[in-house]
């Protein structure tokens, strides 16, 4: 089959759905697909001067971008025509109120859509955003979506939201997020300890995600206050929020919560290794693949209740509600002084995390991409 993806971003971009794309796009190219992207030209600081490459077997086209609306929303008009001239025999479209949501009229061939989850809690956007959102779904959303054969969840907690706009059962299939099979394999994390300044015995909470004010890394600050035995390592990409934890650092006199920086993939997985304990706070999460990756590295999680999460974590871990202090400062109390339980917890993580690998989710989305042709 000649299957393609279109999305707003994609590789080197990355996130919860680039991750999403690029994975799913490698495991049908080893299933023996051609597989296309088209993506805009921006990458989260800006453009992206390679308009076209070819990436682990995944062609890639990049389109000029004419503006963009809040973080997510480019609009690459040039993609309407490209489809004119595909020669694709499935077209799989991800995110949901998007320009590029409009593809479905400028081709006969099947289209399905992934949705990635776009509830996001009030405050998280823009209020002009949020505005656009509510417009959107009142107005276009049903008469966009008609068209699309299939509508795709990355987690059934999300399938109550895509039934709202009139999706048949029978059109929405769950195609989870998922982890290479390759990180299955347990690391050492001991490199990692000794080379942040971490004692073999002190006990390690990680923090791992995009430093974003949506990610709620302020309430692991809170929780280190009351902690100071226990180190705190929050580690990820800055996007604007860091100055603000700092600041709250200072303001609590909290000596106990360092930053890392952003990790390469390697670096990843040996610091899910070394921790533990997996602390995710996040007040919006379609899915949350990094907890997913700290479960195959057998870790107990203890996560916020927001999005896509609780399906995720069940009973791999504690979850607490979102944005309460007093709620989460209960379930770690109860994790930290438990080793049986977080043993426990952490045979319950890798067992869920052994069931959701890309090469089971693309073969999946492969037998529905046939039954619709």
């Amino acid at each position: 089959m000649n299957i393609l993806f279109i999305s707003p971003f994609f590789t080197p971009v990355r996130g919860g759905m680039e991750t999403h794309l690029f994975f799913l796009a490698k495991e049908l190219t080893l299933l023996g697909h051609h597989v296309e992207v088209y993506t805009s030209d921006l990458n989260r600081d800006g453009r992206i001067s390679k308009k076209e490459e070819t990436i682990e077997g995944i062609h890639v086209k990049r389109f000029s971008t004419w503006f963009k609306l809040g973080q997510f929303a480019a609009f690459f008009p040039g993609i309407f025509l490209a489809l004119k001239k595909s020669q694709a025999d499935i077209i799989h479209i991800h995110n949901f109120r998007h320009p590029i949501n409009l593809a479905v009229f400028f081709t006969s061939k099947p289209c399905l859509l992934t949705f990635h989850w776009p509830q996001y809690p009030p405050g998280l956007r823009k209020n002009k955003m949020d505005f656009f959102a509510t417009l959107f779904d009142k107005i276009l959303a049903k008469k966009i979506l008609y068209p699309y054969k299939k509508v795709c969840a990355v987690t059934p907690t999300e399938i109550p939201f895509i039934q709202s706009f009139k999706i048949p059962k029978e059109k929405i299939i769950l195609t989870p997020n998922a982890i290479p099979k390759k990180l299955l394999t347990q690391e050492d994390g001991r490199s990692f300890r000794i080379k942040n300044g971490l004692k073999e015995n002190d006990f390690l909470v990680l923090s791992l995600s995009r430093i974003h004010q949506s990610k709620g890394f302020d309430m692991v600050i809170h929780l280190a206050k009351y902690y100071p035995h226990v180190q705190f390592l929050i580690a990820g990409k800055d996007e604007g929020y860091k100055i603000s934890l700092q600041n709250l650092i200072q303001e609590l006199h909290v000596r106990n919560v360092h930053f890392t920086g952003e990790l390469t993939e390697e670096e990843k997985i040996q610091a899910y290794a070394a921790c533990d304990l997996f602390l995710h706070p996040s007040h919006f999460e379609a899915f949350g693949i990094v907890v997913l990756e700290a479960m195959s590295q057998t870790k107990p999680i203890l996560s916020s209740d927001a999005g896509g999460l609780p399906w995720l974590v069940s009973d791999t871990g504690f979850m607490f509600k979102d944005g309460d202090l007093l709620d989460l400062q209960d379930k770690f109390k109860r994790l930290l002084y438990s080793p049986s339980l977080r043993k426990k917890l952490s045979e319950k993580s890798f067992k869920k995390a052994s069931s959701l690998t890309w090469d089971k989710i693309a073969a999946h989305l492969e037998k529905n991409y046939k039954e619709l042709l």
